[in-house]
């Protein structure tokens, strides 16, 4: 009996979810597309326009999983409770976490591919996204900084995707001894960075000060800059744009904060199906069907909480952010846990 039910029951689940999924897609992308109509307005290949509203899709999956789970959960629970299949249950010594474990592994199943497309997916994506916006917009970014090989970088203004000719404007570059001025840097294939119009050369030598005028061409050996400009684009986008490997291999606290943030996705659908079902699933609800799906939504949304508050928050607290984040995640499946294992009919 238990292995059919568990079927039945992650059949409904399955059914549920990818409906709600789709849905929720369908509906986020129609938004992003209004929202988004200045950009797709523009003269631009389709095919770039297509390609951007595909890069977000990742994204918005990340929001609609979530979703998905906890109204897939309350969709296979409600008609059960009102065709009194509970009570039945209930009567052949059946309990309720039991009967509806499968939809618990179906929550963790969605939280385990929401926290994968989190670590790798997305991030990856949004960057192409934002490299196909630039583009499409001719978007230059403005005033960045960076290290690379031991220099340090600033550079006013980078033109570095969407231009048949890269172009880096008002740049800086230092190191121990050395530093390059120059009005602009251009990318030449063949060469890579190159001095447009020349530029100035300040260096210590034997505790002598030098400023020589440097002509355009290469870079000086010490001060190349050896990223073309897709890898330098890519280079400074922000934390969110980097995926689980790079925000490991770079290791700082914000980075910390970021990957573990995102691996904690994997928990939050099951602690909200945990909180859920047993506020929702009561013989007392039979009546009051309405009242008890909002009522347990709210309930789903206590753990969700919590533990978003502790993410937000993990780079600010003292301790390492792997730990904060775990503290945050005990504390949302204290309530989870006790409405679990308490639940009764």
């Amino acid at each position: 009996m238990s292995g059919t039910l568990d079927r039945h029951v992650a059949r409904q689940f399955a059914r549920a979810a990818l409906q709600v999924t789709l849905a929720a897609l369908a509906a986020v992308l129609i938004i992003d597309v209004l929202l988004s109509y200045h950009v797709l307005a523009r003269p631009a290949p389709w095919s770039a326009k297509l390609e951007l509203l595909a890069a977000r899709v990742p994204g918005l999956l990340n929001f609609a999983l979530p979703v998905a789970a906890l109204v897939a959960a309350l969709a296979v629970a409600l008609p059960m409770l009102r065709s009194g299949e509970c009570i039945a249950l209930g009567a052949a010594g059946l309990s309720l976490s039991r009967a509806f474990r499968s939809v618990l592994l179906g929550c963790l199943a969605l939280g385990a591919l929401d926290a994968l497309l989190a670590l790798q997916a997305t991030p990856l994506a949004t960057a192409r996204a934002v490299a196909l916006q630039d583009a499409i917009e001719g978007r230059a970014r403005e005033g960045r900084v960076w290290t690379e090989a031991g220099v340090s970088w600033f550079a006013g203004r980078l033109r570095v995707v969407g231009a048949q000719r890269p172009l880096l404007e008002v740049v800086v570059a230092a190191r121990p001894g050395s530093v390059l001025q120059a009005d602009r840097l251009q990318w030449d294939p063949a060469q890579g960075w190159l001095l447009a119009d020349g530029g100035w050369l300040f260096r210590v030598v034997d505790g002598e000060q030098r400023l020589t005028r440097v002509s355009p061409g290469p870079l000086p050996g010490d001060l190349a800059l050896p990223l073309p400009p897709e890898a330098l684009f890519r280079r400074l986008l922000p934390r969110h744009t980097m995926t689980a490997r790079e925000l490991w291999e770079r290791g700082e606290r914000g980075d910390s904060a970021v990957l573990w943030g995102r691996a904690v996705r994997l928990a939050v659908p099951a602690l909200m199906a945990m909180c859920a079902l047993p506020v929702l699933v009561r013989f007392r609800n039979l009546g009051r069907l309405a009242v008890a799906t909002a009522e347990s939504a709210l309930a789903a949304c206590v753990p969700a909480a919590i533990v978003s508050v502790a993410v937000l928050g993990a780079d600010a607290t003292p301790g390492p952010p792997a730990l904060s984040i775990g503290i945050g995640l005990l504390l949302a499946a204290v309530p989870a846990l006790w409405l679990w294992l308490r639940w009764r009919l």
